[in-house]
């Protein structure tokens, strides 16, 4: 067949079809089915865990509480248990208590370090802008002795006309060049004073990097001796002991005496719960205890935040309120708060 000359041949596009569209909708409709099927399997299996946990929990609740029947049906092994636990409570008590005392000191001492750094930096900076600012004002003195001097030349340069100041115009010339060369000089270092002073105004406060080695070691001797004073306080009845063994051992393996004798103990643990003085603050005597032992204690090493335990086998009664400290008298408990580490007082130091 002849075709037309100048007319191209015509493309058939082809239509889109609804099957083709309505299976690539299903194509991805199951796509995303499986998704959230796989996100469902997810989430049961997260349950079903959750559950089996639970139901582990439970178990042991119910087993606790079981033992804790067949414990109070005894009277003897009641007694016992509530001895027990009152010196648990003893000892979680001072062991919290040091804590709080830990996060308290080392805050305050953090606060104090931050303010002394912020001041020594203002003070270094204030010194290093007074020392640009005295070098800029005699900048700035020598360049109006330069200027004034320079255009008094330049005066003359232009008032010395004829061939006869010939030589005198030569040399008053080449007197401005070399003035304003230093002239030029005397600016560059003006602009360089100015630069280095927006530069130091512009410098960052230093970051904190943490406690210095001699707040940390204040700390921990403020620390030992209230470990020191919590121990004399519980010393009455050997109660501190007996939470120490307490605190380390299982209930089964301990026994306080008849029924008679585990209620006269708990009393005795409750009247020095209740004479224990329960403030927060860091008391006088603390204070010339740590006073104290910091005079009488040494470090293996210079970077050690921790002193030796070696200087702390015995514990004095009492400290002397006034003059230097010292113990007030013979009166000592033979135990070493860090070795035998009462309250848990090796978890609070700062390393």
């Amino acid at each position: 067949m002849n075709r037309i000359a100048g007319n191209p041949p015509v493309m058939k596009t082809r239509s889109p079809d609804p099957g083709d569209e309505q299976l690539l909708k299903l194509f991805w409709n199951r796509a995303e089915l499986k998704k959230e099927l796989a996100q469902l399997r997810r989430d049961r299996d997260r349950l079903v865990e959750q559950l089996r946990q639970q139901e582990h929990t439970n178990l042991r609740s119910q087993q606790r509480l079981e033992q804790l029947e067949a414990l109070l049906a005894d009277p003897l092994e009641a007694a016992n248990a509530v001895v027990y636990y009152q010196l648990r409570r003893v000892w979680l008590l001072c062991h919290r208590r040091l804590d709080r005392l830990a996060r308290e000191l080392a805050d305050r001492q953090r606060e104090r370090e931050e303010q002394r750094t912020v001041a020594l930096f203002e003070r270094r900076r204030d010194g290093e802008l007074a020392r640009i600012d005295e070098d800029l004002a005699a900048v700035d003195r020598k360049l109006c002795v330069a200027e004034a001097e320079w255009q008094k030349v330049e005066q003359n340069v232009r008032r010395w006309r004829g061939f006869w100041n010939y030589f005198r115009r030569r040399a008053a010339s080449e007197r401005a060049v070399g003035l304003r060369a230093d002239l030029d000089a005397l600016v560059l270092m003006a602009d360089g004073l100015r630069n280095e002073r927006r530069q130091i105004e512009r410098e960052p406060l230093p970051e904190w990097t943490g406690l210095s080695l001699d707040g940390r070691r204040n700390i921990n001797f403020a620390l030992i001796a209230m470990a020191q004073r919590l121990l004399i306080h519980f010393s009455e009845r050997d109660i501190a002991v007996l939470a120490r063994e307490a605190y380390s051992r299982g209930l089964a393996e301990l026994s306080y005496g008849t029924v008679a004798e585990c209620r006269d103990l708990s009393a005795g643990i409750a009247d020095v719960l209740q004479r224990l003085d329960h403030s927060d603050r860091l008391s006088s005597q603390i204070r010339r205890r740590a006073e104290y032992l910091q005079r009488s204690s040494s470090y293996r090493s210079e970077s050690d935040a921790v002193p030796g335990a070696a200087e702390f086998n015995s514990v004095p009664l009492r400290i002397a309120d006034v003059g230097e400290p010292r113990p007030a008298d013979e009166n000592l408990l033979t135990v070493n708060v860090l070795v035998d580490d009462y309250w848990d007082l090796n978890a609070v130091l700062l390393n």
